[in-house]
């Protein structure tokens, strides 16, 4: 085994830098498109419940908006090539803000329907996916 040289240890570093950047890029698409479904999904959900009064009807269009979550899933877990430490704190960050919004969304239209903050939450889920995915594709 021989010792690089400084040249050509500078030229693995350089090599190694240049892996890890398009492993975080190539990473970076499916976990935009899981934030962005199932942001989206859980934010229409929450808004038809605020909008619609027959509890039965909300739990149709709730399981209709949950459903495309699925896909989501799968799409991200077959496509993304590496799990980075970057995207493993986003998706720890992203999932709690987006799941308390949704409970007190629930809650809150369970209390009161139509209440504002059920269409607050919507908005907040809607807008932490946006936020979220930015962060995501930042390099």
């Amino acid at each position: 085994m021989t010792t690089p040289t400084p040249q050509q240890a500078t030229d693995l570093l350089a090599q190694i830098d240049s892996t890890q950047k398009q492993a975080r890029s190539t990473d970076a698409w499916p976990l935009v498109i899981l934030l962005i479904v199932t942001s989206t999904a859980a934010s229409i959900g929450l808004f038809a419940m605020a909008v619609i009064d027959d509890p039965t009807t909300q739990l149709v269009i709730l399981g209709a908006a949950a459903a495309w979550m699925i896909p989501a899933f799968v799409v991200y877990l077959t496509s993304a090539l590496s799990w980075s430490r970057r995207s493993t704190f986003l998706l720890v960050t992203w999932l709690p803000v987006t799941a308390l919004a949704f409970i007190a969304g629930v809650v809150a239209d369970s209390m009161s329907p139509g209440s504002w903050v059920t269409f607050a939450a919507a908005g907040v889920i809607w807008a932490a996916s946006l936020v979220f995915a930015l962060l995501g594709l930042r390099r």
